[in-house]
């Protein structure tokens, strides 16, 4: 696990991760529920901070060409955040060990799929970013600005196509779990970015 380097957005990463739950405490599981965990992981490219998002694959037997975090369940006796960096890895291929965590978001209970998840924030601090989505899951992975998810201007709201608020990406959405998870996280990143 490595740690924040001197940089300039320093400042903002440590007041991100002073909001976040830390990643042993960040709370539990829902009983009875199948535990996951996701990771928000933010990067610079081009001078503006990044966020990835997985599409996955159109023929999958569940959340078929749905857009989300990377990540996954947690296994029986491995810790939440192991899970998560080892999905982001396995999902996207970044190493586990080039991820800085920052700490945790809010668990989100989804009753459809009788999941648990908890988000998890880290920073990828390398010069230059490259995913290679997993061809057994994924179709792609997008490459999100941060300065758009922040802007509530570019979210949109409805019943239909994609009921309640939703983000486009390309010629597809944001929506669902995915959705309510960042109407937590995103919240926090904005604040921590604020001088």
């Amino acid at each position: 696990m490595r740690e924040l380097d001197a940089q300039p957005w320093d400042p903002f990463l440590r007041r991100l991760s002073s909001l976040l739950q830390s990643l042993e405490a960040w709370g539990s599981f829902r009983t009875g529920a199948r535990a996951a965990a996701v990771v928000a992981v933010l990067y610079r490219q081009k001078g503006e901070f990044y966020m990835p998002f997985v599409a996955r694959r159109t023929d999958l037997p569940s959340h078929p060409g749905q857009i989300g975090l990377p990540g996954g369940q947690v296994h029986q006796g491995e810790s939440a955040w192991a899970a998560a960096a080892r999905e982001v890895e396995e999902e996207i291929g970044v190493r586990s060990g080039d991820l800085v965590p920052l700490g945790a978001g809010t668990p989100v209970y989804a009753a459809v799929t009788n999941y648990s998840v908890v988000p998890f924030v880290a920073w990828l601090p390398l010069d230059e970013v490259r995913f290679r989505p997993d061809p057994r899951e994924l179709d792609a992975v997008l490459e999100v600005p941060l300065a758009r998810l922040l802007d509530d201007d570019a979210w949109r709201a409805g019943a239909q196509p994609w009921p309640g608020r939703h983000f486009p990406v390309g010629d597809t959405f944001i929506w669902g779990l995915t959705a309510r998870l960042l109407a937590d996280l995103l919240p926090l990143i904005s604040a921590a970015l604020a001088p």
